[in-house]
């Protein structure tokens, strides 16, 4: 049911997207306007992921996501509420943004307590799995939607779903584990702990940097596939592939482990992530443009399910919530400096330079991991 829950989410909240920016693209709407919309989304997500994956652990984590999955019913609604002016866009991206941020940190944390290191791995390759074909069914959907039935057919598919999750929410069971407490099932020592925090923290930026890189094509994107002749159907695919490579790379993930507690595969990734937006820069064809895309989603899937296993290793059962919270914070903070900063550089310097300015961040963010990395594990190894 949890992983029901994730891909009715992740498919309204793209159908609302989709929607929302193809609708302002076409209408020339200002670059900024659409990088401040999604600048909102985002930052009001990061607030209340860290505030309500922290108040989870408290009160009850089923409690927290309801409540959550009731307001974004609400907050999709405002569009076909209020009919006129700008600020009907800004009221739904906020409160949409901040309603989705009390669902996913609780949910995250239900499916991986009081269970062994490889039912928690398959619970989160099931987990980004439903997420990700919410996600690809929204951008696919959404195109054919908005082509064929009416600009307003995926925001109303979007509130449906959306209500969908919340009866999900009601009827779904919080295991009784949390009331116990404890820790996980399985063995977990000091020093994999300390060494999972580590990789934690080196995955909140790698995080931060392919989020800031995706949402200026989530949100800053729609612009250029108008610009340069791209039917919204063919948007929605460019966009749609990169999808399937993430899910590719969790189920890789998930069968060969050799990559716990190993940075160098990080480093591999981000490498693919950076050459995947350079594509994305230069690119004219729909072709080059999704090669560019999945390239990009190797970084992302990676190092989100990196960050989720990281998070499950190094924090116990009473505390997973606010973990994943903070996890989720970090990608939310992302995505909202991609979108604003976005908005800004097509209005200073053009089309690509949001996609430049991405590509810059993922390089910068790569060096000062490895600094990072390094002179921690010096500093360990004369500790030691």
């Amino acid at each position: 049911m949890l992983y029901l829950i994730a891909w009715l989410i992740d498919c309204a909240l793209i159908l609302f997207v989709f929607s929302a920016t193809r609708d302002l693209a076409e209408r020339q709407a200002e670059p900024w306007t659409l990088g401040t919309l999604g600048a909102a989304f985002f930052l009001a997500s990061a607030l209340s992921n860290a505030w309500a994956g922290r108040i989870s652990d408290r009160v009850g984590r089923r409690t927290v996501a309801i409540a959550g999955g009731a307001c974004l019913v609400a907050s999709l609604s405002i569009l076909l509420v209020f009919e006129h002016g700008a600020w009907r866009f800004y009221a739904a991206y906020v409160c949409a943004g901040a309603s989705v941020g009390h669902i996913y940190p609780p949910v995250i944390a239900l499916l991986t307590q009081k269970v062994d290191q490889r039912t928690a791995s398959r619970r989160l390759l099931c987990f980004g799995l439903a997420f990700n074909l919410g996600i690809l069914g929204g951008q696919i959907g959404g195109g054919w939607l908005y082509d064929h039935v009416s600009a307003t057919a995926p925001l109303l598919t979007a509130i449906g779903l959306a209500a969908g999750a919340v009866v999900c929410l009601i009827v779904v069971r919080e295991d009784e584990a949390r009331d116990k407490g404890g820790d996980q099932l399985e063995s977990v020592s000091r020093s994999q702990q300390a060494s999972a925090r580590r990789f934690v923290r080196l995955a909140w930026l790698a995080n931060c940097s392919g989020m800031f890189s995706m949402s200026t094509l989530w949100f800053l994107f729609p612009r250029l596939a108008v610009s340069l002749e791209i039917p919204a159907q063919e948007h929605g695919v460019v966009l749609g592939v990169g999808r399937a490579a993430v899910m590719g790379v969790y189920c890789l993930m998930h069968v060969v482990p050799a990559w716990h507690h190993r940075f160098r595969y990080s480093v591999v990734a981000q490498l693919l992530g950076l050459g995947g937006m350079v594509l994305v820069c230069v690119g004219r064809e729909s072709v080059a443009l999704a090669l560019g895309v999945v390239l990009l989603s190797v970084l992302l899937g990676y190092n989100y399910f990196a960050s989720l296993y990281y998070n499950r290793v190094g924090h116990d059962d009473r505390r997973k919530g606010a973990a994943f919270g903070l996890n989720e914070a970090f990608l939310s903070l992302g995505a909202g400096g991609g979108s604003l900063l976005g908005g800004w550089a097509v209005t200073e310097w053009g089309q690509r330079a949001p996609f430049q300015l991405a590509a810059v961040l993922i390089a910068a963010a790569l060096v000062v991991q490895v600094v990072w990395f390094v002179t921690g594990r010096a500093a360990v190894d004369e500790t030691g």
